[in-house]
């Protein structure tokens, strides 16, 4: 109830200018109980990160069977579709966080998930990176997929979750000039 009233309130007002006190009104709370599960607006948006990133890290470990080896060309990577998946259940969360950035930082903090999460990829399927430097492949995944996420939300998710999913894996199995059409 708390989470949603700041959620409401983050697109028409700057999170600097959110008090607690607005929070509690919008949460038809008093302020003692806002105090009582958090110590400011701080702590309350952390802790809202803290449970999607959470979230999100649990779902990706539940499929974590199926990531120790390539996805097909039609069958969307399974890092790619949690991900998705993730976003679209908890559309109003991340619209706001990845749309309005209130914290400043929350971009970057998907970012470093992101990376994480491919580089646990990586990792299982004991692959030698020799082509690319470690660090621009991990950049490059993270960096492309959030700019690709910050689209499907401004366009109000137009394509489903399984397409955006098989899109990025496709492009990720053919690379780039591949996927525009160049024979290398």
């Amino acid at each position: 109830m708390i989470s949603k009233a700041l959620l409401k309130i983050l697109p028409r007002k700057a999170y600097t200018e959110i008090s607690v006190v607005d929070i509690a009104e919008q949460a038809n709370i008093n302020r003692s109980t806002f105090y009582a599960h958090f110590l400011d607006k701080d702590d309350l948006l952390d802790s809202m990160v803290n449970e999607k990133f959470q979230l999100l890290e649990q779902l990706l470990a539940e499929r974590n069977a199926h990531l120790g080896s390539l996805p097909s060309f039609n069958e969307p990577d399974p890092i790619f579709i949690v991900l998705f998946e993730h976003i679209l259940e908890h559309d109003e969360f991340y619209r706001v966080m990845v749309l309005i950035n209130p914290a400043g930082n929350f971009n970057s903090r998907l970012n470093e998930v992101i990376r994480e999460m491919f580089w646990d990829r990586i990792s299982q399927l004991g692959l030698e990176q020799k082509e690319v430097p470690l660090d621009f492949l991990l950049d490059h995944i993270s960096f492309s997929t959030l700019g690709i996420i910050h689209k499907w939300l401004a366009d109000s998710k137009v394509n489903s979750p399984h397409h955006m999913a098989l899109q990025l894996t496709r492009i990720a199995l053919l690379g780039i000039y591949k996927a525009m059409g160049a024979s290398i």
